[in-house]
C-alpha cells in the first residue's frame, strides 16, 4: 500500500494489557459459546456449543452473505443501474455489455455479513444454505451460504448426554445465552499470549494457522528424530527460524520444528483478538515470536463486550463544510453497531466492530484514518469498507429525509 512508510498507527504498548506470565493466574475462561439446539423433532439440548471443530468462544466470528440488501431502494434508478463486463473466451477474445437493474451484479454493493457470535441471539436453519440471524436488539437478518459457517455440523456437551455432533438438517434454531449455574465442563481453554511481530508486540487470544485456537490443540512439526504433535497448553514459545520453528516447552525443553504448515511459511496466518479493538490476521512474514501465557481476567468483563446492538448513528461531515446527523448506513449496507469493519495495513488484516470505532477519515482514494473508542488510531485501506471502493454513506436525517453521499466527498465519519 502507498501508505505503508505510516507504519502501524496505534500505540501498541495500550494493546498488551496482561504483560506477565509471572502475575497472571489461570481461571476457567467463561466467554465460551453455550445455550441451546432444538433439533426439528423437537428435541433440546443444552451445554457448550462449538460449531463444527472450529468456532467456540463469543469473540469467533460468523461469517455468511445476505440475501438482500434493503438499502439499495434509496438508489435512484440511474445509480442501480451498472455496467456490466462479462468476458469470454472462444478462438478470439470479444466482450459482451449487458445491463441489470440487480445492484448486486456490481462489486460495490456486496452484501456480505460478518459478527462475533457474542452479538447474536439465535441462529435459525432455512434450508441448507440459508439461515435467519436473530441480533441481541431482535433484529432479523436472512443470510445465505458465504462460507462453512453454514450447512456444517454444530456440536454441543449436553449437560447429560455429553457431546454430540448434530447435522445441520437436523437443525431447527440454535439459541446462545449464557448458562444459569456454573459449567464444569466445556470444550477448553483459549490460547492466549504475546505475540512479536515485524511491526511490534500484541496480546490477546490467539488462533494458530488460521484453526487451532484451544490449548488442549496440537501444534505439528518433524524434529530431527520424527514427526510429534505437541499440545499447546504445554508449550512456552514458539520462534521462527530459517525454515520452520523452534519450539521451548514449559519443561525447559527446545525442539527444532520443520515440515508442517504449523511450524513453517505454509502457516496461513496467526489471528489475535484483542478486546476493545478486533482482530488482527499476522501473515507467516510477520512473525517473529509467540510466548503462550496465563489468561486472568475478571470473568464478567468479557460479557460487556457484547451488549445490545443498536443502529449505528452519528455525523457525516462532507469537503463543503455541510454536516448531517441521523442513522447511518455504511458502505449502503452496515447498519448496525455489532458488524463489521474491514482493511488491510500492508498485509495484515483488521476486522472492527463498529461499536469500537469513534471516527473514519478517508485520507486519499485507497485509505482512512480510523479512530478507536479507547483512544488508538490506525490507517487500513484496500477494502471495500476503508477506500473509494465503499459504496457511499446512507444517512437518515429525519423522517422520509435522507442523504446518500458519495465516498470521495466525504470529510470524515464519526459515531455516537
Amino acid at each position: 500500500m502507498k501508505y505503508s512508510t505510516k507504519s502501524l498507527l496505534f500505540c501498541v504498548t495500550l494493546l498488551v494489557w496482561v504483560c506477565s506470565s509471572n502475575i497472571a493466574k489461570s481461571q476457567q475462561y467463561e466467554c465460551f459459546l453455550y445455550g441451546s439446539i432444538t433439533t426439528v423433532d423437537g428435541d433440546i439440548y443444552e451445554g457448550p456449543i462449538r460449531w463444527n471443530d472450529e468456532e467456540v468462544f463469543l469473540s469467533d466470528m460468523f461469517n455468511s452473505e445476505k440475501i438482500e440488501n434493503p438499502y439499495i431502494k434509496y438508489l435512484d434508478k440511474t445509480e442501480r443501474k451498472r455496467k456490466v463486463v462479462v468476458k469470454k473466451r472462444r478462438r478470439t477474445t470479444w466482450y459482451r455489455y449487458e445491463y441489470y437493474d440487480d445492484a448486486y451484479s456490481n462489486s460495490s454493493y456486496g452484501r456480505k455479513f460478518s459478527c462475533r457470535f457474542g452479538d447474536i441471539k439465535s441462529i435459525s436453519v432455512e434450508d441448507r444454505e440459508s439461515v435467519i440471524v436473530e441480533l441481541k436488539d431482535g433484529k432479523f437478518i436472512n443470510l445465505e451460504g458465504g462460507s462453512n459457517d453454514i450447512g456444517n455440523k454444530v456440536w454441543i456437551l449436553d449437560q447429560e448426554l455429553g457431546l454430540l455432533k448434530i447435522d445441520w438438517r437436523r437443525i431447527d434454531v440454535v439459541q446462545f445465552y449464557l448458562p444459569k449455574e456454573k459449567v464444569e465442563e466445556n470444550f477448553g481453554e483459549p490460547i492466549y499470549g504475546k505475540i512479536t511481530t515485524t511491526i511490534g508486540e500484541f496480546t490477546g487470544f490467539i488462533q494458530w494457522d488460521h484453526d487451532e485456537r484451544l490449548s488442549k490443540e496440537k501444534l505439528d512439526g518433524t524434529s530431527r528424530d520424527g514427526e510429534v504433535s505437541i499440545s499447546f497448553s504445554k508449550i512456552k514459545s514458539i520462534t521462527k527460524i530459517a525454515g520452520g520453528s523452534t519450539v521451548e516447552l514449559l519443561s525447559g525443553r527446545k525442539l527444532d520444528l520443520k515440515s508442517s504448515n504449523d511450524v513453517t511459511s505454509d502457516n496461513r496466518g496467526i489471528i489475535v483478538t484483542i478486546p476493545e479493538i478486533g482482530r488482527i490476521d499476522f501473515p507467516w512474514k510477520a512473525f517473529v515470536s509467540l510466548q503462550l501465557i496465563n489468561f486472568s481476567e475478571d470473568k464478567s468483563s468479557c460479557f460487556s463486550e457484547y451488549p445490545k446492538t443498536k443502529r449505528l448513528y452519528g455525523r457525516v461531515k462532507t469537503s463543503n463544510e455541510e454536516v448531517f446527523e441521523g442513522v447511518i448506513v455504511y458502505d449502503l449496507d452496515e447498519a448496525m453497531d455489532a458488524e463489521i469493519l474491514n482493511g488491510l495495513n500492508n498485509e495484515l488484516e483488521f476486522n472492527i466492530p463498529f461499536r469500537n470505532i469513534k471516527k473514519i477519515v478517508p485520507k486519499a482514494h485507497n485509505y482512512c484514518q480510523v479512530e478507536l473508542r479507547n483512544g488508538e488510531s490506525l490507517f487500513l485501506g484496500d477494502q471495500t469498507d476503508v477506500s473509494d471502493k465503499n459504496a457511499g454513506i446512507l444517512i437518515f436525517t429525519g423522517n422520509e429525509e435522507y442523504k446518500i453521499l458519495k465516498w470521495r466527498n466525504i470529510e470524515w465519519i464519526e459515531f455516537n
